[in-house]
Order: structure tokens, then sequence, then C-alpha cells
């Protein structure tokens, strides 16, 4: 039905000067509606119309029933109740699969998720995933920050998951990305296969089997190398691992760890590389160990605040 006509008709209708088949058409046409599960976006009216169609609500609902009416006595209730919430003036349709769920963990925070197709999700410090309501038919989502999968194969449906850098897509496996704004992306496989496509080259796929890593950034190739399953899934043990990595990416580990600002005096301190792994440590003592290591000083300026500078020389 057009805009226009169904104006029309809807004006009729809040007037009772519709026909029998005119009455039919308003009416089915929200029965439809429901009948879709299609969302129905509101314009409203003034409280004059609304009044109009309250009472039009009322006398259809309650006005006794003929033979001719009784017909149509389930798809008037429908009408009614869509009125009610409509008030009818325009209304689009939109389907559900546009409506969008964000789910999120904060920084300091490590959150299990379970998806509606069955897939476990955990989520690390200062991450997030989106994904449609009708996600068990449509299996895609955006992922920022970082996160492990453990996806519930269904071949007629892969899994698909995109982040700024790539997309990839799998059929049933489990993996690890991280996805942080400004550093370096991973992708880490523990079962199965996936396919990974650089949206800045999107003809190239890359295949992932078990244990082994994906590691792109912005200015240099993408590396592919093999690690082992502890350290695929560490952080979710709450275990920090730090493999020939930045301090300014360990920054950033700390960070949604955390919850802190880290420093540095210089940006050449960045570019300093540690290795270590830490179990259920604090932050100090994190820290006190790199500085020690690297010949560091660390000065915290307040609770959230940590400036990190060389030692003087002697």
């Amino acid at each position: 039905m057009q805009k226009e006509d169904f104006l029309t008709l809807a004006q009729k209708y809040v007037q009772n000067k519709c026909t029998l088949s005119e009455k039919e058409a308003v009416e089915t046409f929200f029965f439809k509606q429901t009948e879709k599960e299609q969302n129905i976006i509101i314009f409203s009216l003034t409280q004059e119309k609304r009044n109009a169609i309250l009472h039009k609500i009322n006398t259809t609902i309650n006005k006794p029933k003929g033979k001719q009416q009784k017909r149509y006595s389930n798809i008037g209730k429908i009408a009614a109740i869509a009125l009610l919430f409509i008030g009818i003036s325009f209304v689009i349709t939109q389907s559900t699969s546009t409506n969008r769920i964000t789910q999120s963990a904060a920084k300091g925070e490590i959150k299990t998720l379970f998806l509606p197709d069955g897939s476990q999700l955990v989520l690390n410090g200062n991450s997030s995933v989106t994904y449609a309501t009708n996600f068990k038919n449509n299996r895609k989502l955006d992922l920022k920050g970082e996160a492990y999968f453990k996806v519930v194969r269904n071949p007629k449906s892969p899994f698909t998951v995109e982040t700024p850098q790539f997309k990839i897509k799998v059929l049933g496996t489990s993996f690890t990305i991280s996805a942080y704004e400004n550093y370096p992306n991973t992708i880490r496989v523990l079962s199965g296969k996936v396919t990974v496509n650089s949206k800045e080259n999107p003809n190239h796929n890359v295949l992932l089997t078990k244990n082994q890593q994906l590691r792109f950034h912005t200015s240099q190739l993408p590396l592919l190398t093999n690690n082992t399953r502890e350290d695929f899934l560490a952080w979710t043990k709450n275990i920090i691992v730090l493999e020939n990595t930045s301090l300014g990416e360990t920054a950033a580990i700390l960070r949604n760890k955390f919850n802190v600002t880290i420093l540095f005096e210089h940006p050449e301190l960045e570019q300093l590389r540690i290795t270590g792994k830490f179990k259920n440590e604090n932050i100090t003592t994190i820290l006190n160990s790199i500085a020690e290591v690297k010949q560091l000083e660390i000065h915290v300026q307040n609770q959230n605040t940590i400036f990190i500078r060389e030692k003087p020389k002697k």
C-alpha cells in the first residue's frame, strides 16, 4: 500500500467513512505487519487526532459484532492495538535485521557471552561486539578490541567477523582476535580453519589452521607465524604474555586490563621491546619488572595515571 493511499484510507477510517472493502484493506495492512514481525516506526500526531483514534479503537473493540463483523474480529483487534501505538499518520516498516545489539566489556573486565546461535564469546577489557537481532540467520558481527570465539558449526550459515582492518570467515572453530585501534591486529586459531581478508587487499585470502596466527600492521605486510595454545588463551586466564612486544603495545594491554593511563617521557621509549609472562600479577609488580629490565623509572602521578621515563645515568 502506497503512503498516500494509506493516509487517505486512514483518515476515512478514523472518520468512520470507509467502505467495507476499504476497512478490510486498512486492517489487513496492520495484520500483515504483525505476521511479518516487523517494527513500525511512528511519527506522532496531534493530541486531537490521537483522541479521535482512541475513540475509534474503543468503538472497534467494544461494539457488538454481527455475522459480517465477526469475520474481521481478530484483525480488528490487532488493528486497534496497532493504531493505539501508531496514531495513524505515517508509518514505515523496517526489517528486524537492521536492529543491532552491542555487548561490551569495560576496561579491567573479562566478560563471557553466548551468542543467539549458541557460539561462545569471551570479551577482553575495553572491547565490544555488535550484531543483528536475526543473528541466527545471518551470523555476522563487528568486533572492536579483543575476543575469544568458540563457534558452533553450521555449514549453511558461515560465521563472519569484521574489524576495521580485516574480515574473517569460518564454519566452526575456535580462535582469538585482537583488534584494538592504533595497534597491530592479530588472529590466532586454536582449532579448525579460518579465512582472512585484509580490507586493504580484499582479493588476497590467507588460510589459517590450528596454532597459527596472522598479525596485521598498517605499515607492514601480514605476518604468519606459529604459536602455542597456551599463549592463545593466556589473557582469558588472567595471564599477560609479552613476546618481543613494544612498550607502547604493552601499555595498551595494561590500560585495557587495569583501566589506567600510561604516559612516556618521549616516543622512543614506546619502541623498546620486552618479553615475559605475568600470571595474576598487579600492575605495580608488572611495571617494576619492566623498569628493572629496561632501566626505566615508574612514577604514579595519580590513581589512574602512570608516567614512565628513562632512569638517569649516574
